[in-house]
């Protein structure tokens, strides 16, 4: 089919209609079964309801490619943060339908995607592949684009985790680590803790970002907490602990889940980390066994704990690794200077 022939719709991402957001799940099944067929998909409803609150720094658009006949081919989703230090950065996924590929959809939708990028003034574009669909790889490396960083989404199956471990971990975190203590947080977390808790999660400005082009963020309780209270107003569940030096009272590192409704057989991890100076005390074991034993005697319908990790991360491969988590998917971020895809592609689409 000709390029031409396609039909390029853009839509501000928290504007979509509901019969526009129901024809692209559908259109996402396809997808969904190439790439993760063992997983379940979280409902249409979550979908939508996640769309309507997205954290006040986030936004985006959404550009969508329909046939002659109206159908969705493709389309690109296009998205970006207010926060310095990642403000320059529009993260895109660009997929085809399977019926539609090689006939240059793709290279399109990406053209439509470089102009939102000049539109916005952003100077980097980002985006992911997973292993197990080549073609990602194949797409990003036919641009130019180059490998920043390699990622393992690890999995715990608690049907198997070894339950005798994960009791010692925490019974050996006082003894391990003298003069701390943990403390558990469920929901919005509370006002007289919120400054010490935005502190600590600027930790995760030490994890390994290989290489990709971003600076350290400033987490603030502001950004905290429009991002407690997006994830709240979908439904989800939040839970956390966090590592506290008793002298101080101040909150040297950290461990949090997601618990979703629509998928309530498995959690998601967010950030885990110990402050570089209370490093060595075993804090790191403490707080994933403390947990994951929690969440076995109180979300018995939880089978999987899902972490997503970098893949030079060692410390904390080594614990997950240990407490049995095991990897699922390999996915790796690629990054483009605007202007480089821009002359790669050749000339400018209209402006976005």
């Amino acid at each position: 089919m000709a390029v031409s022939a396609w039909r390029i719709e853009q839509w501000p991402v928290r504007e979509q209609p509901e019969e526009l957001l129901a024809e692209l799940y559908a259109a996402r099944a396809l997808l969904h079964a190439e790439a993760t067929p063992d997983d379940p998909r979280l409902p249409l409803a979550d979908d939508i309801a996640a769309l309507r609150h997205l954290p006040g720094n986030e936004d985006g658009v959404v550009l969508v490619a329909r046939d002659p006949a109206g159908v969705i081919a493709g389309f690109s989703s296009c998205g970006w943060e207010d926060i310095p230090g990642l403000n320059h950065v529009l993260w895109t996924d660009v997929a085809v339908l399977p019926d539609a590929r090689r006939h240059g959809l793709g290279s399109l939708l990406l053209g439509e995607s470089v102009a939102v990028a000049e539109h916005r003034g952003l100077r980097l574009m980002m985006g992911r592949s997973r292993a197990n669909v080549p073609s990602g790889e194949a797409f990003c490396r036919r641009f130019g684009a180059e490998q920043a960083m390699v990622g393992r989404e690890n999995r715990l199956d608690l049907r198997a985790v070894d339950r005798d471990l994960v009791a010692r971990w925490v019974a050996d975190g006082p003894a391990r680590a003298p003069g701390y203590r943990l403390e558990f947080v469920a929901g919005r977390t509370p006002a007289e803790l919120m400054d010490r808790v935005a502190e600590v999660f600027n930790v995760m400005n030490t994890a390994p970002r290989e290489n990709m082009d971003i600076s350290d963020v400033a987490v603030t309780p502001e950004l905290v907490r429009s991002t407690e209270d997006a994830r709240l107003a979908v439904g989800d569940q939040l839970w956390a602990y966090y590592a506290v030096e008793q002298s101080t009272g101040r909150f040297v590192g950290l461990t949090n889940i997601t618990i979703r409704p629509g998928t309530p057989d498995r959690v998601h991890v967010g950030d885990t980390g110990v402050h570089a100076a209370h490093r060595g005390h075993a804090l790191g074991k403490w707080l994933k066994a403390a947990i994951t034993k929690r969440i076995l005697a109180e979300l018995p319908e939880v089978r999987w704990v899902i972490t997503w990790n970098a893949g030079s991360n060692d410390a904390m491969l080594g614990i997950n690794d240990q407490l049995g988590f095991r990897t699922a998917a390999v996915s790796t971020t690629w990054q483009i200077a605007t202007d480089r895809l821009r002359s790669g592609l050749g000339t400018a689409a209209g402006a976005r």
